[in-house]
């Protein structure tokens, strides 16, 4: 009898801890969600959410990725406004992860609102080289980076220039065949007049952090030069609207040159959206170019899944992704690429511009527009 009930206790015991047991198994396999806040174009956005967040889930199953786009930065300063209220009331924000331009981040810093990164929280740090992480003070990691070259196309264009002032050359003999886009709309447009900008003035004083209206008063001499080459223009001073834009114009032999960006170029003649003749190349000095960073607020409700998340960015898996689907820049060191990636990128993966500051890149298009574009 003293065996009986001993089995039968056995026996609910057992029915009791079975179902227990299972619910713990899957509570545990419940996946957490990381929501990662992205600003770009459409192939940025679908460079996250069709190929990276995908992939990075398959990896880390026990974390899942919901993605919130930003279409070109749109709804930037309420993501901000939202951290930053979160943070003066002491509490979590589900912002896990953002890629965002470097004035958000500026003005999130005395705020409290960044994770300070270093290679002991993500271990791949220790391939971004240091200068990278320096420039934006350790709250930002560079995942892609891209520059703006010069687009041509080398069925009509058999000498492409070299330097800042052949193209000037160039576009004045050319009338209608070059173009860039309106720079309030696109960076390729603002990194063509920077670089008349720096045709005159020292780049490196307008890149740091510090601003000074009067030094803007050496940006003169390349306002007058912008105001004529206008007639030169494609349509007579036609700027289109965005980066895209003027891929489109040469892609459809509207124009036979342009300011572009090396990742955008580069993709567009993959899918065949522009002329096989269509080569892309830097001057001399070059344009301007930057890294795509990713920032983790300190107070995410999911950090140890973020700092997952950037650590694994910067693997091979995920760089090979960045340069297949969007053709950037690896956001690691270019040793730590294959021969053959090193070899695609040749004509174009070289040192650029920097670019100016917030506020000095704010005046440029505010001018730009007024001295420029209105032809005062």
């Amino acid at each position: 009898m003293r065996g009986l009930v001993t089995v039968l206790l056995a026996l609910m015991v057992a029915v009791v801890l079975i179902p227990a047991a299972g619910l713990r198994t899957a509570g545990a396999a419940a996946p957490a969600t990381l929501n990662v806040y992205i600003n770009g174009d459409t192939n940025i956005l679908d460079l996250w959410s069709k190929s990276l967040l995908p992939a990075f889930s398959k990896r880390y199953p026990q974390y899942r990725a919901n993605m919130v786009g930003l279409m070109h930065g749109n709804g930037g300063q309420g993501v901000l406004d939202k951290l930053i209220a979160a943070k003066r009331a002491g509490r979590t924000t589900d912002v896990d992860l953002w890629e965002t331009e470097p004035s958000m981040v500026e003005q999130g810093i005395p705020e409290g609102l960044w994770v300070k990164l270093s290679d002991k929280l993500v271990a791949n740090l220790s391939k971004v080289p240091a200068e990278k992480l320096a420039a934006t003070g350790g709250y930002s990691a560079p995942y892609r980076g891209s520059s703006v070259v010069i687009g041509y196309n080398s069925q009509f264009v058999k000498t492409p220039p070299k330097t800042f002032d052949d193209l000037v050359a160039w576009i004045k003999a050319n009338p209608g065949k070059f173009t860039y886009c309106d720079p309030n709309t696109g960076g390729s447009g603002q990194a063509f007049v920077a670089a008349a900008i720096y045709r005159f003035a020292n780049p490196d004083k307008f890149a740091g952090s510090a601003y000074d209206p009067k030094e803007e008063s050496a940006w003169e001499p390349a306002w007058k030069l912008l105001r004529d080459l206008q007639p030169a223009m494609y349509n007579n001073g036609f700027h289109p609207n965005g980066n895209v834009a003027v891929l489109q114009l040469l892609g459809q032999q509207n124009i036979y040159m342009a300011a572009v960006w090396s990742d955008m170029g580069l993709d567009f003649s993959k899918r065949g959206l522009v002329p096989k003749s269509v080569k892309f190349e830097q001057i001399t000095p070059p344009l301007f170019g930057g890294d795509s960073t990713v920032t983790l607020p300190s107070f995410s409700a999911h950090l140890e899944g973020a700092l997952t998340l950037l650590n694994w960015l910067l693997t091979p898996e995920a760089q090979e992704m960045v340069i297949a689907d969007v053709s950037g820049y690896p956001g690691v060191d270019w040793k730590y690429m294959p021969a053959s990636v090193r070899r695609q990128f040749a004509d174009v993966a070289k040192p650029y511009s920097p670019l100016p500051n917030a506020k000095y890149l704010a005046d440029i298009k505010r001018i730009w527009h007024d001295r420029v574009a209105a032809g005062q």
